[in-house]
């Protein structure tokens, strides 16, 4: 049984997110970021583009720790003119429901029931069926339980 469009809730821990603050705005930039990533054997997700100010975007993706080494090798063949922010210590909270494409407010009950519970947001990306967020790894129990009780799962 789903409750307000979510079915199942997961998630993945020791999370990577690396972040170039004013890239360059145009699909060539982008798509020669995350080439060097898929050239170093990086697996990556969570990608998340800001709308544009001008010819800048900021630009983020997250992928497992464990890629650290690997992430911060391929940096200088990515970095082009603004140094990019690479953090980890964070968690991807998933929620997923095929009842979402049809459901109004699932990432309002989210974003609320995590607001109530002081969790800040770090990055979220969304398909028709799922809310991918990412939270501080320390904030992982307390969001779960967050979730968990706003979509009485």
């Amino acid at each position: 049984m789903t409750m307000y469009g979510v079915s199942k809730i997961r998630s993945e821990q020791n999370i990577l997110l690396t972040t170039f603050p004013g890239a360059q705005y145009s699909a060539q930039s982008l798509a020669e970021h995350l080439d060097v990533f898929a050239k170093a054997g990086i697996v990556v997700d969570m990608i998340c583009q800001s709308a544009p100010r001008g010819t800048a975007v900021d630009f983020s993706f997250t992928t497992s720790y464990s890629n650290f080494a690997a992430v911060m090798k391929a940096l200088p063949a990515a970095a082009k003119q603004h140094p990019p922010l690479v953090s980890g210590g964070y968690s991807k909270i998933n929620l997923f429901g095929e009842e979402m494409v049809t459901s109004c407010g699932v990432a309002a009950r989210a974003l609320s029931a995590l607001a109530d519970a002081g969790i800040e947001i770090v990055l979220i990306t969304t398909s028709d069926l799922d809310i991918s967020l990412l939270v501080r790894q320390q904030d992982e129990d307390a969001a779960l339980e967050a979730l968990h009780a706003a979509f009485a799962l």
